[in-house]
């Protein structure tokens, strides 16, 4: 697509879906899961078939490695649940509005207990509550009902994992390089803002470029965990996710700590003979994290780290050259102080980015290596 082409109407609503792409597949799945779960309720004649409506919908996750979870959550909520609040319901009589309330009081009060301590249940309270109040309006027994309430749950799971598994399949990996690529579009953010110094007038966009990195962290982490269920279903052979989470959280660090650094601007003579160098070296890392997180989206070999090593390369040589000077003579030790914590977490950041662009390989080698498997 052209440069016009993209400025154009048509082109603005082509550029919108491409960056869409993952929720408009996300939206196609979670469609066809519901129709698919409706027909198929409608044709067993499921007594309440929109259970099953309502599991494929919860099921269908952003990606397989969640749809995985989604599903084993609620087919162990509902096991658990089920059964616990059928054998209650069974012991306890419930003739009366005074009998149904402590039927239901035993049964949801370790249900939520056991939801509190360990997430997994977390629907188990539900399935009981439905057991209990439900059993009777229909005029069946508590083991009726749960027997139901599994069939139910159970198909809608399995309907949605299996439409998250054929239907526009998202794998976790893929979402996982995304949100890595989004993370490193924040650490550029963040770089310059650093270089103005004058935190009483920065100190508010810097805090929201830190948040904004921060929260697509926690997003990052979201899809490291469901890479890892793929990898521990056999769903996905990708390389171990959590490297490339916890180097950006290393990279972070050196984020922050370049910052503290650079909190207050260094004495006008001193801080113009560096100024050039350090923004040399923050604008080539800059460059660098943006460059790799378009080798993570495309799933291509990274770039080298050649501008970098060298822009770090030249600060060094800068500060050599004032201490030669005798720039610092006279300086406050906090000032010196803050110009080597500056070289260091240069430093730290060179190390991380190679161990970086080392993750991003072997992620990119995985593609490259499929089409010679299946020749």
């Amino acid at each position: 697509m052209t440069e016009a082409s993209k400025t154009s109407p048509l082109g603005r609503i082509f550029a919108g879906i491409e960056r869409r792409e993952g929720e408009l597949r996300h939206s196609v799945r979670v469609t066809a899961a519901a129709l698919i779960a409706f027909t198929v309720a409608e044709t067993l004649a499921l007594p309440q078939g929109y259970w099953a409506v309502f599991t494929a919908v919860l099921v269908t996750q952003a990606s397989v490695g969640g749809s995985v979870k989604a599903a084993l959550d609620w087919l162990m909520s509902t096991l658990g649940g089920g059964a616990y609040a059928a054998l209650v319901g069974t012991i306890v009589p419930h003739a009366d509005p005074v009998a149904m309330g402590l039927g239901l009081a035993i049964a949801l009060a370790p249900l939520a207990f056991l939801a509190a301590v360990r997430p997994t249940f977390r629907f188990a309270p539900v399935t009981g509550v439905v057991v209990i109040l439900v059993a009777p309006v229909q005029h069946l027994s508590p083991l009726e009902s749960a027997i139901n309430r599994i069939t139910e749950i159970g198909l809608g799971g399995f309907i949605g994992l299996a439409v998250s598994l054929v239907i526009l399949p998202a794998r976790a990996s893929g979402i996982l390089n995304q949100a890595a690529a989004r993370t490193l579009d924040h650490f550029a953010a963040v770089l310059p803002v650093l270089l103005l110094f004058d935190r009483a007038h920065t100190q508010g966009e810097l805090t929201a470029k830190h948040d904004a990195a921060l929260d697509q962290i926690a997003k990052l982490t979201l899809a490291v965990e469901e890479a890892k269920r793929e990898r521990s279903s056999f769903l996905s052979s990708e390389p171990d996710p959590e490297p490339i989470l916890r180097t950006l959280q290393r990279l972070r660090a050196d984020i922050i700590m370049l910052g503290r650094a650079t909190a207050e601007p260094f004495p006008d003579t001193y801080h113009d003979r560096l100024l050039p160098a350090l923004g040399g070296a923050v604008e080539a890392i800059a460059a660098c994290f943006r460059a790799i997180g378009a080798s993570l989206e495309d799933r291509r070999p990274p770039p080298n780290l050649i501008t970098v090593e060298q822009a770090i390369a030249h600060y060094a040589h800068e500060v050599a050259d004032v201490r030669e000077a005798g720039f610092t003579r006279g300086l406050a030790g906090d000032i010196v102080g803050r110009t080597f914590a500056v070289g260091f977490a240069l430093d730290q950041l060179k190390v991380n980015l190679k161990d970086l662009v080392g993750r991003t390989g072997e992620r990119a080698r995985k593609k490259e290596a499929a089409p010679s498997s299946s020749g």
